[in-house]
């Protein structure tokens, strides 16, 4: 293999999905005392945020959504990542 190039295989990543909504992003803060949870969510599958299979059934289970499973080659997963 030449420098970090990786082989042109497909890998498994995961969005969640609640209803037609794909989830973008979540942050934590501490009000008066008390963690809350934001999330923030598309209609566009183009924007959705790919994770990791473990953080998937975590947002799955905060969020009430579900997770659904793509395949890419790692570029195309870092591509999807930077939108």
């Amino acid at each position: 293999m030449e420098g970090s190039k990786l082989p042109n295989r497909e890998y498994p990543y995961y969005f969640i999905k609640v209803g037609t909504l794909y989830y973008v992003y979540h942050s934590y803060k501490n009000v008066k005392k008390k963690e809350v949870s934001s999330y923030e969510f598309t209609n566009d599958e183009s924007l959705a945020f790919p994770i990791d299979e473990e953080s998937a059934k975590q947002l799955a289970d905060e969020c009430g959504g579900q997770i659904v499973i793509k395949n890419a080659t790692f570029n195309d997963y870092i591509s999807q990542g930077e939108r």
